[in-house]
Order: C-alpha cells, then structure tokens, then sequence
C-alpha cells in the first residue's frame, strides 16, 4: 500500500528508521532507501528516483532521522485520503499562508501555523512542537498550503504529475516548492493524529538564506497563497510585515555575511515597514 522513500547518509540511522518503521508502519509496504553517503546529490533527484521505483499507489518520503511514535501510522495517513476527497498530500508540519517576502514554509504569522511534531535527541529529552490553528476546531486534516519535508505522505499520482524540481540543488526549498506545487491542482494538509520525533531542528544558515532569496525571486507559483478565500490588501500587507520580522529575528543568530544581510534587507523591503525599522538595524549589526 504505502512506499517509503528515503535518502540515506548514515547506515546506522537508515537501520534504525528501518527497524521502527517495519514495528509501526501498520499496512503492507516497501522501502526504498537510496544510498547518497557518497555522491552528495541533492534531495530532488534523490526522491524522484526512489519515487520511480515504488510499487504502491502512496509514496511517504520521509528523514532518516526520526522515530514514529504513532502506532499504525499507515492507517491513519490512509484513512485521511479516504475520508477527504481530492487531498492529494498530507504532512506534520506546514503553514496555510505561503509569504512572497523571502521564508520558509512557516511564514510568521501563528494563525497559520499546523505543526505536530517532537524535536530531541531521545524519546526521554523530546519537547513537543504543536500548533493548531483554533478555527480548525476538532478536524485532525488541516489544510494548508506549504509543507515542512520531514515527512511527506503523498498520491504517487499527484507525485507523478508534479515530481520535484531537480534544478532545486542541495537541501532546502524541495518541500516548500514540492508542497506549494500540488496545491496548486489539489489539496494538501497538516494531518494531527500521527506524533513523529525528529532529531534535528534544520539549519537556517547561509546556504538557507541564499536558496530562500532565489526561490522568492523565482518562485513558479504565484505569491503570496493562501488557503480560503482571497485575502484583502490591507491583511496581506500585515501577513508579509509578520513575515519580515518573523525570519529576520531568525536569521539574526545566523552567521550570514554583511553582503547577504544587505541583499536580505532589499529583498524583503523592509523600509515599506516603519515598525521594522529597529528589527532589521538589529538584524544588519547582528
């Protein structure tokens, strides 16, 4: 029923992913673990090539390093494509408003913040990052617009017609790009009855930032989106001003050299956001 797609750079986080895959998966399944401890090739072509070896009418591209912590978590991801008609991709974490101002998939605001998933080294040291916008009331199948890659449950249909963009290098903006890409034809959602633990937080630093500024100068999906009904220009302006601070408070503890301050500042225009102004001098002088 469900393929797994990994790409694996340490054996012995694939073996152990592996192990507690197999114990919690729940439905019949395969694993494609492709091997980029050498070669280094980015995520993109990593996935699609495993992608186009699945078997099975789901492809869940997920990290090697996390632990399920959910039993019969197959069930649950296929029971949300049952009972939802034309949701095509589901994940843990996402945002239902993508910024066009230079982010991630969060961008700031936490009305529009889905987020279900535990960060640390161990069960024991996890912490719990949730958030559920209260609107959604009871619904555990959120929709959104932009999905984080730790985990991506996926139609390998919806895959097939999308892929992930190759030209995307490296690590970053695969799942944003990806995410905002199915959205685009059909819906996606942050789903909240399937707990992952994941052992890294990400990296926001240099090679983060130069991607997040090529992708918003490039981006091949109209900017900014959001789920519902179309936003007025005075609430857009305020989601893009909460985006601006939002990832310049971030990536102020980034080491990012004085040029590519500079061309973040520009790029998010942040002298149209008076109330910014001390943000990004504090930003600019670290």
């Amino acid at each position: 029923m469900i393929s797994v797609v990994i790409c694996s750079a340490q054996p012995a986080r694939l073996q152990a992913v592996a192990s507690n895959i197999e114990a919690t998966i729940g439905v019949e399944y395969e694993l494609i673990a492709v091997d980029n401890s050498t070669e280094g090739r980015g995520i993109c072509a990593v996935y699609n090539e495993g992608a186009s070896r699945a078997r099975h009418p789901f492809v869940c591209f997920v990290h090697e390093d996390v632990e399920f912590l959910s039993q019969d978590w197959g069930v649950r991801a296929l029971d949300h494509f049952s009972h939802h008609e034309g949701l095509a991709l589901i994940g843990l974490a996402g945002s239902r408003y993508k910024a066009a101002t230079p982010s991630g998939w969060h961008s700031g605001d936490e009305g529009d913040l889905c987020i279900n998933v535990r960060h640390g080294a161990s069960r024991e040291l996890a912490s719990a990052a949730f958030a559920k916008p209260a609107d959604s009331g009871s619904n555990c199948c959120v929709p959104v617009v932009a999905l984080d890659g730790v985990w991506l449950f996926v139609r390998r249909s919806a895959w097939a017609e999308t892929r992930f963009d190759e030209r995307l290098e490296g690590f970053h903006f695969y799942d944003v790009d990806f995410s905002l890409r199915v959205a685009q034809r059909s819906k996606i959602a942050v789903v909240f009855d399937i707990e992952l633990l994941h052992f890294s937080l990400g990296s926001f630093a240099e090679a983060w930032a130069r991607q997040a500024l090529a992708y918003a100068a490039a981006a091949p999906v109209a900017l900014p989106f959001s789920c519902g009904t179309p936003l007025n220009p005075d609430r857009v302006r305020r989601k893009e001003e909460a985006a601006v601070r939002y990832w310049l408070r971030l990536l102020r503890r980034a080491k990012l050299p004085w040029a590519l301050r500079i061309s973040w500042l520009r790029a998010t225009e942040v002298l149209r956001y008076p109330a910014l102004w001390r943000v990004a001098l504090k930003f600019l002088l670290r």
